[in-house]
């Protein structure tokens, strides 16, 4: 007759086995540099994209691609705080991304977004009863659909970001995804997995400009993983 320690051990070996092929059947993802602007954007947004963009692939072959701008206003008296971490004004246009057909590809949120391409806005999670617990980090940036925002200027109005990104997603939330906090900017773009959350992060310096200088700001982007909540 078997123990109840003998028991006890049987399962902790069956609950680790089963942990480690759950481990060995997890997404992997890899990272490379592409030449050439999508099809499907204006010649206004065009105009202001680095041609050079970066392809992230899984298994199956490419998911997504993401083109950053050739430089993007930051503010010039910029200090962090708790919850903001990047010097970008609210609507800002900071790049552009492809999802190819044929893929799953989700935001933060979990939320489906349909394959096409589009436009990247930088946005904060608003102080409100509805976002409480969802990211102690307020910083985003907001997929909107390329055909419906054709000029590079900023989006003044959180309302309208907001109204124009969740088309991307036909939901009344827009598509978001989250930008984490990042110190130092990498001698060149990497993907970095996070296997506590089971985040892929896009490790990148964007080029900002503040009175006429140019100046590298590190971002991390969060391309594949979503919020707990």
């Amino acid at each position: 007759m078997l123990t109840r320690k003998t028991i006890t051990r049987l399962w902790g070996a069956l609950f680790l086995s089963l942990s480690m092929i759950s481990a060995s059947h997890a997404a992997t993802f890899t990272l490379k540099t592409i030449d050439g602007l999508p099809e499907g954007i204006s010649s206004d947004v065009a105009g202001v994209l680095n041609p050079q963009g970066y392809e992230i692939s899984g298994e199956k072959g490419a998911v997504a691609k993401i083109w950053l701008t050739q430089s993007s206003p930051i503010k010039a008296e910029f200090k962090p705080t708790l919850s903001v971490k990047y010097p970008f004004e609210t609507g800002e246009f900071l790049g552009a991304m492809e999802v190819i057909k044929g893929t799953k590809f989700t935001d933060f949120r979990g939320q489906t977004v349909k394959p096409g391409v589009y436009t990247l806005r930088y946005g904060k999670q608003p102080v409100d009863g509805n976002h409480v617990g969802t990211s102690e980090l307020a910083d985003f940036i907001l997929a909107l659909p390329a055909s419906q925002d054709e000029d590079p200027k900023p989006i003044g109005k959180p309302k309208d970001l907001t109204k124009k990104s969740a088309k991307s997603v036909s939901s009344n939330h827009p598509a978001i995804f989250s930008l984490q906090p990042a110190e130092e900017a990498p001698e060149a773009a990497e993907l970095v997995h996070e296997e506590k959350d089971e985040f892929w992060i896009l490790h990148i310096a964007a080029t900002g400009s503040v009175n006429d200088e140019k100046k590298p700001v590190p971002l991390r982007l969060v391309v594949i993983g979503h919020s707990k909540e």
